[in-house]
């Protein structure tokens, strides 16, 4: 018994001292084109048709990840980040409106990571790939609380649910550089949830990112 727990000990502290845990922030810019569509209500007239919906919203990034090293250049990565996504704006077209629509989101996300190291181990190519799930933060967006004429449509285009489920693939190269890596990706998040609470209208998100970051080895 006391053989086995002196190998289980020795084994545990080979697995931290040899471990390639790693912590990264990365900051960049996200693009995010939300595609729409309208349900009939039982209405002669569909809402989208007296709107322009501006679907593409740009805005920065940041992340900071961690990367928990599972062997055979594999890692378990979680990690939180802040985005905006959703529609930039809403413009009323019978009174000429328009209204910022975009939403910020604190992100979580999980993901399986393979990362190559070449012989000098200075250079390295990863690919990741998992589940990210965006929690809708901050104050109302101001389609949102709009009271103009045709609020109602500013509303429906405007009210996030608030959760957007995304299956999210980074694909990236990395540096040694000092005490740890310089990283570069470019990073995609394809949403698998509707982001808006109008029962009647479908709103998913699709985006492309790139960043740049450094991690340290813990």
């Amino acid at each position: 018994m006391k053989n086995y727990l002196f190998i289980l000990l020795i084994t545990t502290i080979s697995t931290v001292t040899y471990s390639q845990n790693q912590i990264r922030i990365r900051g960049g810019v996200l693009t995010t084109n939300t595609s729409v569509a309208e349900y009939n209500r039982g209405l002669d007239y569909f809402y989208y048709d007296s709107v322009t919906l501006y679907s593409r919203t740009t805005a920065p990034q940041l992340n900071v990840d961690l990367d928990i090293d599972l062997g055979k250049r594999f890692f378990l990565t979680t990690g939180l980040g802040y985005s905006k996504k959703g529609l930039s704006g809403v413009r009323y077209t019978n009174g000429d409106y328009w209204y910022a629509a975009d939403q910020k989101y604190l992100g979580m996300n999980i993901l399986l990571k393979y990362h190559y190291k070449f012989n000098d181990e200075k250079l390295g190519v990863f690919a990741a790939a998992g589940f990210r799930s965006d929690f809708a933060i901050g104050g109302p967006n101001n389609a949102e609380v709009a009271i103009v004429d045709g609020a109602k449509y500013f509303h429906a285009f405007g009210t996030y649910n608030q959760i957007d489920l995304s299956m999210y693939t980074i694909l990236g190269v990395s540096y040694k550089l000092g005490p740890g890596d310089i990283t570069l990706d470019v990073n995609f998040q394809n949403g698998l949830s509707d982001i808006l609470v109008d029962q009647f209208i479908v709103g998913r998100t699709f985006s492309i990112g790139t960043s740049i970051g450094y991690s340290l080895y813990l």
